[in-house]
């Protein structure tokens, strides 16, 4: 596949600047993220597109891992049809993303919320919208929940029946070629009917719309359609892509921005006076006025559980962290560049990287922001790429866990909750404090007992400190049992962990429901005894479609 556009190269290292939150932090402290780069490696990515994988370990030994691409075919998406009356007309972006587990959560401690700027401390048009406690992201978290595919779309400077109409056309579009189904979650105009007068908002625009919708494909068929349409020519060929669904936490999407020209003229108009603080970031926006056409984006990433620990002292980016079988090789893409990133802790000594071809301006390891690259496009069937480093770098290997028994109940039943953390390296860790309490402040209808804080001095290898408590539920419903956590010491270092966040499901107990009607009924006449559990039934079917029935009855 040949990939033409011409923005290649700002999307690919936007894409990297901005979906690892890492890189973003370094390039702004000043690091070197990428050697001398000329004007041919330039048009090469103009010319022909790329592919990134980039990886980055964390202090405690837990990778974050993403794979992305430039250049899927824009005809999947119907990305050329953006003049009038066309589906595209007057969309801003379309994102498609998809996440399994606590991805979000994840995000938002890198990002962090005062960046957003979500926590009700944005002044006076921030109180106007969300009102004067602010909004709190963590309630659109508990909305949708952990695990969920979105499609997302902007219009503007539409009417509202325009956009609508090329919404259901784009949903029908990715309905045909990626088998998506929808439902609805929102629909929103924003105008400047939508303010009090009072603030005298002058919007830049006549109308934005948005919409919303969740897609109700399992997690895994929105891997397999976002990978699916990319060129498998490079590294997707050697990647195992159950990686990304397998992972605790992980997510992709497609990011299809339909005419780039079009974007870059409504920044402008949206931008203030002033000359911004230059930056790699900003000089990459810079050059983005000049771009026009259609721009197709798309990834796939996780972070996963721990994978290095005292005894380690290489990583293998492909074999380690993206499945590919010990005695396959890797390429790069047949047209196009490919690029291959990790980043270790500022404190990991690296001793090597394999390839290393420094000389030839092939790959670069940045010291002050640890970072290594390779030019992957340079080297055909490679067995890895590979980075060495002192061992005792990272905690002991230790594993948290939580279980449920029995796994679910009906209402009025009790669950045992047990939490356990096992020490499985060679090394002690010290002041260990695990804890699951979230539970308790979150339902009041529920009544829990037995221990759920534990404090240990040391927990020795191969040991394990557990703690077990016992919740009684008075309705059905799902609950929501958020991470437990432990925290602990080692070499004068403070990590933790944490478990998944859980959901539980307290089902009615219809047999028993019956069986009190039923009994409350006697010693009525058969007749009645029939009515009685009619209303049982009727009140079943209620309960069902979320109402709940009347009298004692109701659960």
């Amino acid at each position: 596949m040949i990939l033409n556009y011409k923005h290649a190269i700002v999307i690919v290292a936007m894409t990297i600047l901005f979906a690892s939150p890492a890189i973003a932090a370094a390039n702004a402290g000043g690091a070197v993220i990428a050697q001398d780069i000329g004007e041919e490696f330039l048009f090469n990515l103009i010319d022909n597109g790329a592919e990134v994988v980039f990886t980055s370990i964390d202090p405690q030994g837990t990778p974050s891992v993403v794979y992305g691409q430039l250049g899927i075919p824009s005809a999947a998406l119907g990305l050329t049809q953006t003049g009038p009356g066309q589906m595209y007309e007057g969309c801003v972006v379309m994102a498609l993303l998809a996440t399994q587990g606590e991805l979000l959560d994840y995000i938002l401690d890198l990002v962090g919320g005062p960046l957003l700027n979500l926590t009700g401390e944005g002044g006076a048009m921030n109180a106007a919208q969300f009102g004067e406690g602010g909004f709190d992201i963590n309630s659109i978290l508990d909305m949708i929940g952990t695990d969920f595919s979105l499609l997302i779309n902007v219009f503007i400077d539409l009417t509202e029946a325009e956009a609508a109409a090329h919404m259901g056309a784009i949903r029908a579009q990715l309905n045909t070629q990626f088998g998506f189904a929808f439902a609805e979650l929102l629909t929103l105009r924003i105008d400047e009917s939508l303010f009090p007068p009072e603030m005298e908002v002058d919007l830049p625009f006549d109308a934005i719309d948005l919409f919303v919708y969740q897609i109700t494909n399992p997690f895994a068929d929105a891997v397999e359609n976002v990978l699916g349409v990319m060129d498998d020519s490079g590294f997707l060929g050697a990647i195992d892509q159950s990686v990304f669904t397998e992972a605790r936490a992980s997510g992709a999407g497609l990011l299809a921005i339909p005419d780039m020209g079009f974007l870059m003229d409504l920044i402008e108009g949206f931008g203030g006076e002033g000359t911004p603080e230059f930056s790699a970031s900003s000089f990459l926006l810079s050059q983005m006025p000049d771009l026009e056409g259609p721009v197709a984006v798309a990834g796939a990433g996780y972070i996963g559980d721990q994978l290095l620990s005292t005894t380690s002292d290489e990583i293998k980016i492909f074999e380690d962290l993206l499945g590919k079988a010990p005695l396959t090789t890797i390429n790069g893409l047949d047209t196009g560049q490919s690029l291959v990133a990790a980043m270790l802790p500022e404190n990991v000594n690296i001793t090597g990287y394999t390839p290393e071809d420094e000389a030839l301006n092939r790959t670069f390891h940045d010291e002050e922001s640890n970072i290594v690259f390779w030019n992957a496009t340079a080297y055909t069937s490679q067995p890895d790429y590979v980075i060495s480093f002192e061992e005792g770098a990272f905690p002991p290997l230790i594993v948290i866990d939580r279980t449920f028994s029995p796994i679910t109940l009906t209402a009025g039943g009790t669950v045992t909750v047990s939490v356990g953390v096992h020490n499985e390296g060679a090394d002690p860790i010290y002041n260990i404090t695990l804890e699951d309490t979230a539970i308790n402040d979150l339902y009041t209808s529920i009544t829990v007992s037995g221990v759920q804080t534990i404090t240990s001095a040391v927990l020795d290898a191969d040991e394990w400190l557990n703690i077990t408590y016992t919740v009684s539920f008075v309705n059905e419903g799902g609950y929501v049992f958020y991470p437990a956590t432990v925290e602990y010491d080692f070499e004068n270092q403070t990590y933790s962990k944490s478990t998944h966040t859980d959901g539980y499901t307290v089902s009615a107990d219809v047999i028993g429901l019956l069986s009190q009607m039923i009994s409350e009924g006697m010693p009525y006449t058969g007749i009645l005894i029939g009515v009685v559990g009619l209303g049982a039934i009727v009140n079943i079917g209620l309960m069902a479609r979320g109402r709940g029935g009347g009298g004692s009855y109701q659960v």
